[in-house]
């Protein structure tokens, strides 16, 4: 979408991403499920949660469950696999936002005995279960995939050291604790003499702590909102 924009593009992905074994890491949930003897709520924190674990839930089991999304971009991709999303939050697509959004069930219909299983990355989604848990839902966390770091694009560095001018975009906070800490010191310092465009005001605030010269906030996270964003700035 931006290339006829004129800008040079570098893609920088600060993971890779890898399936969990669900059978062999967490066998006792999993037969739990396989039984019957769990109706939770099922959370998916992301389309990689879909992508790596909707096909290690024991089969039907979203069609007995209630199942929630967290972002509009995972319940799509729920839905393109079939599956009915019963909870979404209307904006925010945050944990405190879904939390909210469990809030409102005064009638019980998201899940009547409050128990939930959030389908995660290792070190994922605390918030969330923790949340939860202060609010006396029974909460079990399915490791569904992990986190690599993913190679540094050398070229891609070298382009952003030449640059006149840099615009960074910025889709998650572990993406920003990671670059910081893992680019070389002059790199990511020419990052933060740029500007920076990020798509939530919970990344607006973890960015002021790194300094950028200036900081811009995305409508939204889909890539129509952060391309309508860039062509306005430019």
């Amino acid at each position: 979408m931006l290339s006829p924009l004129g800008l040079q593009l570098v893609i920088q992905p600060a993971f890779d991403f890898r399936e969990l074994d669900v059978a062999a890491g967490q066998p006792g949930l999993l037969a739990d499920l396989e039984a019957g003897s769990l109706s939770p709520l099922l959370i998916f924190t992301s389309p990689r949660a879909v992508s790596f674990g909707l096909g290690q839930l024991p089969v039907g089991l979203t069609g007995k469950c209630k199942v929630a999304a967290i972002g509009p971009a995972t319940a799509r991709a729920l839905e393109a696999a079939g599956v009915t999303v019963t909870v979404r939050p209307s904006s925010g697509y945050t944990s405190e936002a879904l939390l909210k959004t469990l809030d409102n069930d005064s009638a019980g219909f998201i899940s009547a005995d409050r128990s939930a299983l959030i389908l995660a990355a290792p070190g994922g989604r605390r918030k969330l279960a923790e949340g939860l848990a202060a609010r006396d839902w029974a909460t079990q966390m399915l490791m569904v995939y992990r986190r690599e770091n993913a190679t540094l694009d050398k070229q891609g560095i070298d382009n952003l050291m030449e640059a006149t001018g840099v615009l960074s975009v910025w889709t998650s906070g572990n993406a920003m604790k990671s670059l910081s800490q893992r680019l070389a010191p002059a790199t990511w310092f020419r990052l933060c003499q740029g500007e920076w465009l990020v798509i939530s005001d919970r990344l607006k605030r973890l960015a002021r702590a790194y300094g950028p010269s200036e900081i811009h906030l995305s409508p939204g996270p889909t890539n129509s909102d952060i391309f309508t964003t860039i062509r306005g700035l430019i």
